[in-house]
């Protein structure tokens, strides 16, 4: 029963490093496609006299898109900001239920706000048929970062939800 339990544990983890991986390469391309376009903003105001219309707008859209996404790499690697020093000075069964309370409700976060409320976001955007200014895109591809990040981060907490709950509280040596 334990060994299923850890195999289990093991995949789920090896299923979060590599939605980690594919993450961290979206986000290094958004990043690149933001400095490309950011440079050709500067480029095509000092050089061509005027700034690209769509190059603001566009850089907008990346880096919303540049945020979120690193979000959820971040919590792929545990790396949100935390209160680690006082995390740390609980007693292991306290520090487990701490992970537990904490994991449990970054997830409903994340479902409640990023999946349900960016669906509604996106469906009412779409309803609305706005389209963006000085891009020939539609305006609900901006908002449509919440929800696709909303999914990746709903699986990477869910993932860190059952480690918390399945690994043992780690008791110090000398503990009993």
């Amino acid at each position: 029963m334990a060994q299923a339990k850890n195999q289990f544990l093991e995949q789920a983890g090896a299923v979060r490093r590599g939605l980690t991986g594919v993450l961290q390469w979206v986000v290094i391309l958004l990043m690149a496609a933001l400095v490309l376009d950011v440079c050709w903003g500067v480029a095509s105001r000092y050089l061509l006299g005027q700034q690209a219309k769509w190059s603001e707008e566009l850089a907008r859209l990346l880096l919303v898109w540049v945020s979120v996404f690193g979000a959820s790499v971040a919590f792929g690697h545990k790396a949100h900001l935390g209160l680690d020093y006082f995390a740390e000075k609980l007693h292991p069964s306290a520090g487990k239920f701490n992970r537990i309370i904490g994991a449990s409700l970054s997830l409903a976060f994340a479902v409640i706000v990023f999946l349900v409320g960016g669906i509604a976001l996106v469906r009412d955007t779409m309803e609305s048929g706005q389209t963006m200014i000085a891009l020939p895109i539609k305006k609900w591809w901006a908002y449509a970062a919440l929800p696709a990040s909303g999914v990746f981060m709903a699986v990477i907490l869910f993932e860190q939800l059952l480690e918390s709950i399945f690994e043992p509280a780690k008791l110090e040596e000398g503990e009993s």
